[in-house]
């Protein structure tokens, strides 16, 4: 099922459940580049496990987070995490995965990608190693849900929202739990400036509208006046606020 979801072009190399679509280390990113070394150096030990645990606990301590996870479980079929990253903040997930569902993660750092395969193995579970900011692996209009949390620090937000698009069948759903500035604000008005589409809610949803998304809903997750921790480049002024969000977008058609 997993092979006939990628795009007849594509190069990898698969290992278990673990896809690798970075075939080569001169091809990987500088980013997962540097991050696995500070891993693998140090060493650091993920604790992957607890890491899940904990993250079953946080994704069900309030109504909107309760509610993303309901949202993503409800939805059948092939499901993608984007940039998942070390938080396992998508365990819930795993936990009502149905036999004929799929649940395939994303990120490009080796190390982080080892700590996920070593703490699940389910069979429905995968990982795929991709350079997001190169664009998605799967054919047009293959998976049924798209899920991510805080995506923005891929380069290429704007692309993958694209990708995100053309992937999805028709009728298709992406998820995401995302930071944004007050409209209006210093910080959400620069920014604006740089491109950054996710500078305020309005921002996000109006370019996920012009790719051909509707927007179907939204919850307040956490509202912060300043910095979340001391040495955050934003906000740029300590009076802006910020809200963590979930949003629901819909790509246009029928299943």
């Amino acid at each position: 099922m997993i092979c006939g979801l990628i795009k007849d072009d594509m190069d990898y190399v698969r290992e278990g459940n673990v896809f690798h679509f970075v075939t080569d280390e001169a091809s990987r990113p500088a980013w997962s580049k540097a991050l696995d070394e500070y891993l693998t150096g140090t060493p650091v030990n993920l604790m992957m496990k607890r890491k899940y645990s904990g993250q079953k606990r946080r994704m069900n301590s309030n109504d909107a987070l309760r509610h993303f996870v309901e949202f993503v479980s409800a939805s059948g079929g092939i499901k993608v995490d984007l940039a998942s990253g070390p938080s396992g903040y998508f365990a819930p997930f795993l936990d009502t995965l149905k036999d004929d569902d799929c649940l395939i993660i994303t990120d490009a750092c080796p190390a982080i990608i080892k700590a996920h395969a070593d703490a699940c193995k389910k069979d429905n579970f995968y990982i795929f190693d991709v350079d997001l900011d190169k664009g998605l692996p799967f054919k047009d209009k293959s998976v049924d849900l798209f899920t991510g949390n805080l995506l923005n620090n891929v380069e290429n937000y704007p692309g993958l929202i694209k990708e995100a698009y053309r992937c999805l069948k028709p009728g298709g759903k992406l998820a995401l739990i995302e930071i944004f500035f007050d409209q209006g604000s210093k910080t959400q008005q620069s920014l604006a400036e740089q491109g950054k589409i996710w500078a305020s809610y309005e921002d996000f949803v109006r370019f996920c509208e012009s790719v051909g998304f509707t927007c179907t809903g939204s919850e307040t997750v956490a509202t912060r006046k300043g910095p979340i921790s001391p040495g955050d480049l934003y906000p740029l002024d300590k009076d802006d606020c910020s809200t963590d969000k979930t949003i629901y977008l819909t790509k246009k058609g029928s299943p």
